[in-house]
């Protein structure tokens, strides 16, 4: 090969590699030709699959026609933008509503007296603040709550007094009935309104000499509703009673929203008659009062020998029907149930009757709620007689037997004639105060317990010096969370508390884990108690749940063990001890409480007090400077809830002089145009989304007049589906014409030209486009009627206007003439795509599977040949190789010949 290695021989001197190259050139003109074949295979192959991807972009959208959410999504409109906001989902149903908003909810905001600086000066006293959203002793009930459920017709009231002066009272806006009694005493005659039990009471307090009159307004019966459409020639109208009990009443409406804790499984209580004859009563079942009644009356021991029932005047009343003589007629408790004592039945029956208090009437409470409320553990009232005594000497005794409500202690006090005492709730509306309207000076206030327990029983038993003239209860620990609290707003500031598993250990070392993680079953606080005190058991614990001494919350309680404390912890990592408020130990156990108790140094100034109530997240402080030449710091403090809810009681021994700046109120709005007819909705937030079903409402401002809240067929959406399959199909027209394009000056094919399969599916699809379609019960036949037509580029564009038209006078039929079953345009027009392009049996995918294995052979056949030739080349090269080195000998033997003839030659001379 050496002689070669430059490509040409040098015994032939001929150019060997050219001349193979020539030879092998000549015998791959086919293999090229092959190759070309494949390649326009391939091109054609790629061209369908854009044909395909094409059309399965246009199928997109025409599933999108197809699916019932596209022509049954609604849309909200407000026509006072400015007013509300609002949005439909899935759920909403096409109406139009009148809807106005009447007040923005709003955070409760306390600022306090001046001091003289804020970060200097300390306020000289060690003192606790303490924080509470709950416990109120007035809170009134809602007017939905009044006659029996039926409620108050909202309207305008007329009310004239004995001066003959008049005015109309607009109580459109009122929710409860403290709402009415401020509106009433905010007009300008001399009437004052207040509540009493289960009434209104309006006085006159002008000198005039007329009638006393309430009269309706506009055909309303707003004043027949609130019991007071009355005319009397005194100068006092008492209402008529418009909220009592009845046995329709929820257990939970009752005992001041308290209901009653009964023993599961186990009797509750026992009713022994005159005649000495007893049974019991399991009140497991009972849902309602009328269910009460209905298990006391049918108990299969009773026999007739005591009935049941509830009272006009809304009291549960049990009568002995037995006339015996040989006991005493009473209730008494079973198996450690609270049961009848919250409902006001244990106790001996006078005259062959029992009667129990089931509310504290329209804006008052049951006296068995204070003091943490019905415990077992806890105080119970013996309502006796009371001594008082006031500055000036005067004295009498007060008997209270009998009393059921704090507004009737005070009622008591303040009918008593010979002290000169006035009763009334304290400032923070959560204890009683009693005050000495009698000289400044002279002997001191005496207020003593005789016989009974109520003076200790409300913390005013005691005897004050001469400078003092107020007593104040302080907090009297009304019962406000109990069994049936919801764990979605009893974690801080009303939120939702976690679930999960927590560990609790008593005082012996004994651990057990309580499983609170399944929504289904951990409901309330009663459900946490439930399980801890079922998981206790289990474990030998020593170690129970039940509601604390305070009213607000619950406590996880030691029964015995060692000088171990009781220690509550989390399970894995989780939250649930945390927002449960249990988190932590104690020696005789851990309280929950949805109070917020703050340590306050006499060295601390009003910015460390900030520092301190901005660490509780319950609410946030600022120091405000109001710009006085003295005492100008004061201490600004704002609930972090908003809402009535969310309202701060801040109770301390210091005077901060705390004064509301900003009320605690819900939002407030009125669903309907009509004030008489309509309704009003409260909401912490500004958000009412479960109002109207589907609606998300956002209220924005106040309004003057109602907005019209419109919930319609999302038109825009529907146009913008077509809109979106037109577009569509202009780009598969587009794809076409590029893959079928002829180019007569450079004589350019596109990949497709002359295809049958472009020709066929433009075919299919133009025809769908323009035929009449078997749409039974529809005005729209085909795509043209709908405003959808072909232009002179062969696509398609939208008539907008008739569109439009159509989807306001019959949107049903647009939506058959898409979605009718079988012959809807959506469906035969998705059969018809996906017939070709069904990935296993559509016709573009045999085309171009037969495509692809038509250039996978012809380049598999390309490879063969490629090799063969290869070979070939190596074989003449071979030869070649092999003719030189022939050549090369050959001229060797003839240069030796040459070589010895010449020496012969020169021999022989």
């Amino acid at each position: 090969m050496s002689g070669i290695s430059s490509g040409v021989g040098l015994a032939t001197g001929l150019n060997i590699n050219e001349i193979v190259d020539a030879i092998i050139g000549v015998q791959r003109n086919a293999l090229v030709k092959l190759a070309n074949r494949a390649s326009a295979f391939e091109a054609t192959e790629g061209g369908i699959k854009t044909l395909e991807a094409n059309l399965l972009t246009l199928n997109n959208s025409v599933k999108k026609l197809g699916l019932k959410s596209t022509f049954e999504t609604l849309q909200a409109t407000s026509s006072d933008t400015s007013q509300f906001n609002v949005a439909a989902n899935s759920t909403a149903t096409a109406a139009s509503y009148q809807l106005q908003g009447l007040r923005l909810a709003s955070n409760h905001q306390v600022v306090s007296k001046g001091f003289a600086d804020a970060d200097s000066t300390p306020i000289g006293t060690a003192t606790t603040i303490t924080l509470s959203q709950g416990g109120k002793l007035n809170e009134s009930k809602l007017l939905e709550e009044l006659n029996n459920g039926l409620g108050v017709q909202r309207g305008s009231i007329r009310i004239t007094d004995r001066d003959g002066q008049t005015e109309v009272i607009d109580l459109t806006r009122t929710l409860n009935i403290q709402d009415v009694v401020d509106e009433i005493n905010g007009s300008a005659t001399s009437i004052v309104a207040s509540i009493e039990d289960d009434h209104l009471l309006l006085t006159d307090t002008s000198s005039g000499l007329g009638t006393l009159k309430v009269s309706e307004v506009a055909g309303g019966k707003t004043a027949a509703d609130l019991g007071i459409l009355q005319a009397v020639a005194g100068s006092t109208l008492t209402g008529d009673s418009v909220y009592r009990v009845t046995s329709d009443f929820n257990l939970s409406q009752i005992n001041d929203g308290n209901g009653i804790n009964t023993v599961s499984g186990l009797e509750d209580l026992q009713i022994t008659a005159s005649d000495a004859s007893t049974f019991n009563v399991n009140l497991d079942s009972a849902q309602t009062l009328g269910d009460v009644v209905d298990l006391i009356n049918n108990n299969a021991s009773n026999g007739g020998t005591i009935t049941a029932a509830i009272t006009s005047a809304g009291k549960l009343s049990l009568t002995d029907n037995t006339g015996g003589v040989a006991t005493t007629f009473e209730v008494t408790a079973l198996n450690g149930s609270l049961a009848a004592r919250e409902l006001g039945i244990e106790t001996t029956g006078l005259g062959g009757t029992i009667t129990g208090t089931l509310s504290g009437g329209l804006n008052s409470v049951l006296l068995r709620n204070l003091n943490g409320g019905v415990s077992a553990s806890g105080p119970v009232l013996n309502a006796g007689q009371v001594y008082f005594e006031d500055g000036a000497g005067g004295n009498t005794t007060i008997d209270f037997s009998g009393v059921e409500t704090l507004d009737d202690v005070i009622d008591a006090i303040n009918a008593n004639g010979s002290i000169q005492i006035e009763a009334s709730l304290n400032a923070t509306k959560t204890g009683i105060q009693i005050k000495d309207t009698s000289a400044t000076s002279g002997t001191s206030i005496e207020i003593q317990d005789t016989s009974g327990n109520l003076a200790s029983f409300l913390k005013i038993d005691t005897v004050l010096a001469d400078s003092k003239h107020t007593v104040d209860s302080g907090s009297l620990d009304l019962r406000y969370i109990n069994q049936d609290t919801s764990l979605s707003t009893y974690g801080k500031n009303g939120t939702a508390v976690s679930l999960g598993s927590i560990r609790i250990t008593d005082r012996a070392g004994v651990s057990f884990n309580v499983n609170l993680s399944d929504p289904e079953t951990t409901k309330t606080v009663g459900d946490v108690l439930t399980k801890i005190n079922d998981a206790a058991g289990t474990a030998g614990a020593q170690v129970i749940a039940r509601l604390n001494d305070t009213g607000d919350g619950f406590i996880v309680e030691s029964t015995g063990g060692s000088a171990f404390d009781v220690k509550v912890e989390e399970v894995s990592s989780g939250t649930v001890a945390a927002t449960l408020g249990i988190k932590g130990s104690g020696t005789t156990g851990v309280t929950s409480r949805l109070v917020t108790e703050i340590s306050v140094e006499a060295t601390d100034t009003l910015e460390d007090i900030t520092e301190k109530i901005n660490a509780t997240g319950v609410a946030s402080a600022t120091i405000i400077d109001d710009g006085t030449a003295f005492n100008s710091a004061r201490l600004s403090i704002t609930s972090s809830r908003s809402g009535a809810d969310g309202g701060l009681i801040l109770e301390s021994d210091f005077d901060f002089g705390f004064a509301t700046s900003v009320e605690a109120d819900d939002a407030l709005i009125r669903i309907g145009s009509n004030p008489q007819t309509s309704f009003l909705l409260t909401s912490s937030s500004n958000s009412f989304n479960d109002a109207i079903t589907g609606l998300e409402i956002d209220l924005k401002s106040v309004g003057i007049s109602p907005s019209t809240i419109n919930v319609a067929r999302d038109t825009s959406g529907i146009k913008s589906t077509i809109n979106s399959f037109i577009t569509s199909y202009n780009s598969f027209v587009d794809a076409t014409k590029t893959l079928t394009s002829y180019n007569v000056d450079t004589n350019q094919r596109g990949v497709l030209n002359g295809n049958s399969v472009v020709l066929t599916t433009v075919s299919r699809l133009e025809g769908m486009l323009t035929k009449k379609l078997s749409i039974s019960n529809s005005a729209i036949k085909s795509m043209s009627e709908l405003g959808v037509q072909f232009n002179g580029n062969g696509k398609l564009e939208l008539n907008s206007a008739t569109l439009e038209a159509l989807l306001a006078d019959d949107p049903d039929s647009v939506t058959e003439f898409f979605q009718q079953e079988d012959t809807g345009f959506a469906v035969v027009m998705d059969e018809i795509i996906t017939a070709m392009t069904d990935p296993f049996t559509g016709t573009l995918k045999a085309q171009s599977d037969s495509l692809q294995a038509s250039a996978l052979a012809l380049n598999n056949r390309v490879d063969e040949l490629n090799t063969i030739l290869e070979d070939r080349r190596e074989r003449l090269i071979r030869q070649f190789t092999l003719q030189e080195t022939i050549v090369n000998q050959l001229n060797s033997q003839q240069t030796a010949l040459e070589n010895l003839t010449l020496l012969n030659t020169n021999k022989k001379k």
